[in-house]
Parts: structure tokens; sequence; C-alpha cells
């Protein structure tokens, strides 16, 4: 960059390497690129090595990168989130109701999540873990009957990475009927003409456990399904997502 085009590199194109480098699975090159990159301090840089460790289950140095953003960034709530949940996946349970109380001594909250979609001319808006949406029951259940669809195709091919999105909650629920992007999409896929792609707009990233769901949506409904969440932007069609399950 420098000696061809005269273009200083600034923290963006830094992330992309760390990113590129990420995405092989190099991740230990790309710490070491972070440390000696002279934006060790920089945020980006280290969202860019932890989306990384997430993808490829490097645990230990996500943990390390996770306690790193909280330094840098102590009073952002993704970090305190990303953290707990780092740690609740290690199974270091004690380390992740830390992080949670740190969270609830310095008044911090966890925002809403909240997605929204245009159907038949009029903006419909779904908020986690919320059941007082517009069309509500039917819109749930249609949500349940895709679901079951999608668990029994998984059930099939001997697959169980919906055991915890499948879990029954007290209410009778399942976890999954409580995202806002799924809700969303269970609505388009009842209103918009079958050859019609559902568009849906998150304000957080979505979680893996939508994210999978929406490639078996996808691919069962014969039906293009599009995701933008402040980072990414997901097409599911037939099965697959455009992110290539790299966000």
């Amino acid at each position: 960059m420098l000696s061809d085009y005269g273009c200083f590199p600034n923290t963006k194109h830094k992330a992309c390497i760390i990113d590129l480098l990420g995405r092989v699975g190099k991740i230990s090159e790309a710490e070491d690129f972070i440390m000696g990159s002279g934006s060790e301090n920089d945020p980006i840089l280290w969202h860019a090595l932890l989306r990384a460790c997430r993808i490829h289950g490097d645990k230990e140095r996500g943990i390390k990168t996770g306690e790193k953003l909280m330094e840098l960034e102590p009073f952002a709530v993704t970090s305190y989130v990303v953290l707990y949940n780092l740690y609740m996946d290690a199974g270091k349970i004690s380390m992740a109701m830390k992080t949670r109380g740190l969270m609830r001594e310095r008044g911090m909250s966890k925002e809403a999540g909240i997605s929204w979609a245009e159907f038949g001319g009029s903006i419909h808006h779904f908020t986690d873990g919320n059941n007082s949406c517009p069309h509500n029951n039917a819109v749930h259940a249609r949500l349940e009957e895709l679901l079951v669809g999608v668990k029994q195709k998984t059930e099939r091919g001997g697959t169980d990475i919906w055991e915890l999105g499948f879990q029954s909650r007290k209410d009778g629920e399942t976890s999954l009927t409580r995202h806002g992007e799924l809700l969303g999409v269970a609505l388009g896929l009842s209103t918009l003409p079958s050859a019609a792609p559902v568009t849906i707009m998150k304000n957080q990233r979505i979680s893996w456990e939508s994210h999978e769901t929406l490639k078996l949506l996808s691919a069962r409904e014969n039906r293009g399904i599009i995701v933008r969440d402040p980072t990414h932007f997901h097409h599911f069609d037939q099965g697959s997502c455009s992110c290539r399950d790299y966000w």
C-alpha cells in the first residue's frame, strides 16, 4: 500500500488482514499481527480476532481477547455480554457470574434485540422475548410449525445442534420462538407472495441458533431470506448463507 499506492493503512485495513487470517484459521498469526500493528489498543482489531476465535472454537484465546476488550471498552455492554458467553462456553461459571455482577454494579444492561420488516405497506417490529407483537397468536403458531419441520429434518439427519434451541421453557415455548428475527421471517413467509424473498432488519448480530435455523428454513421453504444486522448482510438460500458461516 505504501510503496505502490502511497496509501498508509488505517485501522480498517488492518482489521481486514486479521479477518483474512482468521478465516483460514491462522489465529496465532492474527494475534501477532495485532501486537505488531501499532494499533494494539484499538478495539476493532480485537473484535476481528474474537470473531475468528469464536468460529474456530479457540476458547482460551477467545477469553483472553474478551478480557482485553473489557479493558479497552469498560463501558461497552457488548464486551460484557461476549465475555460472559465465552466463560459459560468454557465452563467457567464463577467467572461468568463475576462478569455479570460487574455489569450490574456499573448499572449496565443489555440493549433489547429488535427486528423489523415491511410487509403489506406496514412496518412490523419484533422484540426478542416479547410476545406482544401484532398477529401474535398466528405468527407464533406459524413459527412453531416451521420449527417442527426443521427439527424433524435435523433429527432424520442425525444431528443434535438443536438441543439448546428446542429446549422447552416452563411456559411451553422453545427458546427459538423468542427470537424476533425468526418471528419476522414467520410473518413474512405467511404474508408475502411465494416467490418474494423475506427481508428482515435487526439492531444486533443474530445468534448462531437463528443463523442455523434460517439456513434450514430457506431450504425447506425454497425461499430467499435476507437478514441485515449492524455488521453483516446475510442472504440465506437453499440451506446456505452468503457469509459462509463466518460473521
